[in-house]
């Protein structure tokens, strides 16, 4: 049966936010502020699409897990049309917004009074006062691939995998995000090739109010004076133990970051169809990581709450 073309002025704002997580007047924006041109045309099909068709395709797949002939309805495209509008619009936002996730450091929004503003808010509720965002890694299962299978598995895990490496700070953004690197490798390989340490001693602000701007890992991590973790020992004194426990409650926040992207973008959680030969599964957990600090530029979230602070506006951040 023949489907009319997507018109989301056509639908009600709740239904969607509901299939797009993001209100028609903010998709526009997402397009116009995310640079996104006003028509795509792929090279070898000579298929073309709207931007707002674009943005569309890529939220609703990230949205939820489902198959493209589940879309057909709602856009009123054929199966690979969807597929190239997918993966394209999400390699286009990738190559374009990257940067803005690996060199945070240079970002417009990312300057001293915001790190300042962020090590302020940890201080009142955890014991560093000179932390100013939270450090993890994270495991992004996908399919068994066909060649070098040693490489992507997770032994802790026990699934094949990609990982990446964040920052959250207090305001809920994952002002940071590194990777794809192999499945195998641990969290201190990850840091040592991000050249992390080296950018934060080169671009912190100084001085701090108890030393070095820094950022709090798990004790995966080395003690550097860029990077604290938790004290550890065998005998530990009760105030080192409540140091480290009040460090824990923070440290959280790193995890609602990351559970949020699974939240809202469930898709790349989604092991089944995250194939690593047949699509640009890293571009799609990419593209989710910039869609949901979007999204916590517009309604705010969970560690922006516990900290009381407030993420920039969507221009500001994307400027």
């Amino acid at each position: 049966p023949h489907h009319p073309r997507l018109d989301i002025d056509q639908m009600s704002e709740r239904r969607c936010i509901e299939k797009f997580r993001f209100s028609q007047a903010e998709i526009r924006e997402l397009c116009l502020l995310l640079r996104l041109p006003g028509t795509f045309q792929h090279v070898v099909t000579r298929r073309s699409w709207s931007a707002v068709e674009g943005m569309c395709v890529v939220l609703r797949r990230l949205s939820y897990p489902c198959r493209l002939a589940d879309l057909v309805p709602l856009f009123g495209r054929g199966t690979t049309d969807l597929s190239i509008i997918f993966n394209q619009t999400c390699l286009f936002i990738t190559n374009t917004w990257k940067g803005h996730l690996s060199n945070f450091t240079q970002a417009t929004y990312f300057t001293p009074q915001h790190v300042a503003a962020y090590a302020g808010k940890i201080g009142q509720l955890c014991p560093l006062q000179n932390c100013w965002g939270f450090i993890d890694g994270t495991v992004r299962g996908m399919c068994r691939p066909s060649i070098h299978q040693r490489i992507f598995f997770n032994g802790h895990k026990r699934y094949h995998a990609l990982k990446y490496q964040s920052i959250v700070a207090a305001d809920g953004l994952i002002v940071h995000l590194y990777g794809p690197v192999e499945g195998r490798r641990h969290d201190s390989g990850l840091l040592h090739e991000s050249n992390l340490l080296h950018v934060l001693a080169n671009n912190m602000p100084l001085p701090a109010p108890g030393g070095t701007y820094c950022v709090y890992g798990d004790p995966a991590y080395p003690l550097r004076p860029q990077l604290m973790v938790p004290i550890q020992g065998r005998n530990l004194t009760a105030q080192e133990q409540q140091f480290n426990t009040e460090m824990s409650g923070g440290r959280i926040v790193v995890e609602w970051g990351f559970g949020k992207v699974l939240q809202y973008f469930s898709f790349v959680d989604y092991k089944k169809n995250q194939k690593l030969l047949l699509q640009p599964i890293a571009a799609h957990y990419i593209t989710a990581v910039l869609l949901t600090n979007c999204h916590t530029c517009f309604h705010g979230s969970e560690a922006g709450s516990h900290f009381g602070l407030q993420a920039p506006s969507l221009q500001d951040y994307l400027s």
